[in-house]
């Protein structure tokens, strides 16, 4: 009587058994490597550079930040000898 009650029950765990290890090593968006080519100043030739999405992310927003520090900078006018014009 025992026997088909092991049964069913390692039927309804073997599914559950079969997932668990496999979730376990999906990687998260955020943690997926991506690799970009980019051309090297002064050479014909491409370098490749992997990053995390993460990384990449922080690397545009810090561009972005930059971008914006420097059109937001205040210009200084240089007047000649005879005025501004």
């Amino acid at each position: 009587m025992r026997t088909p009650t092991l049964l069913a029950l390692a039927a309804l765990l073997a599914p559950l058994a079969l997932s668990a290890p496999a979730a376990a090593n999906e990687v998260q968006p955020e943690q997926k490597m991506i690799c970009k080519y980019r051309m090297q100043t002064g050479t014909r030739f491409k370098t490749k550079t992997c990053k995390t999405a993460a990384e990449w992310e922080e690397i545009a927003e810090a561009n972005r930040n930059a971008l914006k520090e420097a059109v937001d900078r205040p210009q200084i006018k240089v007047c000649g000898p005879n005025g501004c014009d």
